[in-house]
């Protein structure tokens, strides 16, 4: 009885293993090139089966160039033998070419690749050696594509790589070793994407030289506060599910507007915080406030900003639409302040008496229930301010007994494009 079913079995599984094999893709060779100069457009290969093939005929022109941009062109696979005719190339764009499928051997011969360019394609998905053969890449943009997945391995031979752009793709998830080993690597793009959560680790091999990540308009719903150490730019607003975020990192820059935070604590420094459109957010904790710059925090529930007596080197402060705000008069101690927004009513009239104490003070935006006012010191006479429907008269009369600083001119606003010159309405 088992003998009989041998041949059979053996026959399923050699059946089985030929299914598994890489598909042979059948060579186009491409004769002649459609180019000004550097760019090349009309290149027509969409069957999936068939890949285009450089020849030295056709790249002749292109040798004096070190840039080469492949566009308005339908190429399901990424052409063959671009580098081996083309050596000198330190930048490849293949931009909206539809593109589906890149070979490893399509990078044979880029010794001197730098630069390379996959936005806007149709990449569903990498094998995990693609970019095996391009180890001299310092810039890798796969934005606006349709990756769902990342192989573990798909980067770590790219051990020069410093930016790397994978936003605009349908990323669930993303392994903590994506960018192991990666010890150059300065700027990762995540936006745009489907990701709920990251892993702590990520970033373990660039801690200390990670300058900009972006992860914005993803379903993040929570951000680990170990994650970075150091970094110029944080940027995760238009994640709806995020409501808490604590970073113990120094951050020069942090966007983190529109989200659905509820409360932030920030305990290393922070020099400019954007926090704007935060409805629910209610608490704001900053360790270090002396270092503060910048502070938006327009629309949002914050009732206590304890820190702004503390908060000596702000330079441009917005508090505009916030109820409730018991600190305002706490600026005071920010003797640098140059701009000021912040929502004018019954509950905000003592803070008045501060506006004289604001000696640098250039620009102040008072928002109320008629409108909107702004004072401008030393107005340039080519300035606009593009905001309708403001009658600075309104707030002469608020402030009618408020005495501001020298040299503040109120000014009506003009919608952009208004042939009136902006109106001087009193000094």
């Amino acid at each position: 009885m088992l003998s009989l079913n041998c041949p059979n079995y053996l026959l399923i599984v050699v059946f089985v293993f030929g299914a598994c094999e890489s598909r042979q893709l059948e060579e186009v060779a491409v004769k002649s090139l459609d180019c000004r100069q550097n760019i090349c457009l009309g290149l027509d290969f969409p069957d999936t089966l068939e890949v285009a093939r450089f020849t030295k005929e056709a790249s002749k022109r292109l040798e004096v160039h070190d840039s080469l941009i492949l566009h308005s062109s339908h190429l399901a696979n990424l052409p063959r033998n671009v580098f081996r005719n083309l050596p000198q190339l330190v930048e490849l764009d293949v931009l909206e070419c539809k593109v589906q499928g890149i070979e490893r051997r399509c990078f044979e011969g880029s010794r001197n690749l730098r630069r390379l360019n996959l936005g806007g394609n149709l990449i569903k998905g990498l094998e995990d050696n693609a970019f095996e053969l391009a180890t001299e890449l310092e810039e890798l943009n796969l934005s606006d594509n349709q990756m769902e997945d990342l192989p573990t391995r798909l980067f770590l031979p790219l051990k020069k790589l410093q930016k790397i752009n994978l936003s605009s793709n349908n990323i669930k998830t993303i392994s903590p070793v994506i960018f192991s080993q990666l010890m150059s690597l300065k700027f990762v793009n995540l936006d745009g994407n489907r990701l709920r959560e990251l892993p702590s680790d990520l970033f373990r091999d660039q801690r200390k030289h990670l300058t900009e990540f972006s992860a914005k308009s993803n379903h993040l719903e929570r951000f680990a506060s170990n994650m970075i150490v150091s970094i110029q730019k944080l940027s995760l607003s238009g994640n709806f599910g995020l409501r808490r975020l604590q970073l113990s990192a120094d951050i020069d820059q942090l966007h983190a507007t529109n989200c659905g935070l509820e409360s932030v604590a920030l305990r290393g420094r922070a020099i400019s915080v954007q926090l704007e459109d935060n409805p629910s957010l209610k608490e704001l904790r900053v360790s270090q406030p002396e270092h503060l710059e910048q502070l938006y925090l327009a629309n949002t529930n914050l009732t206590r900003l304890d820190f702004l007596s503390r908060s000596k080197n702000l330079v441009d402060l917005d508090v505009t639409g916030i109820e409730n705000l018991s600190d305002l008069p706490q600026i005071t101690a920010s003797r640098e302040l140059e701009r000021l927004s912040f929502t004018y009513d019954n509950k905000t009239l003592e803070s008045m008496d501060m506006l004289p104490e604001l000696k640098n003070l250039n620009y102040l935006e008072i928002s109320h229930d008629k409108g909107k006012e702004v004072f401008i010191k030393d107005l340039d006479a080519d300035f606009f301010v593009d905001h309708a429907e403001v009658n600075c008269g309104q707030l002469a009369e608020l402030l009618e007994f408020v005495d501001l600083p020298r040299d503040t001119t109120i000014v009506e606003d003009r919608v952009v494009g208004d042939p009136r010159k902006p109106l001087r309405c009193g000094v």
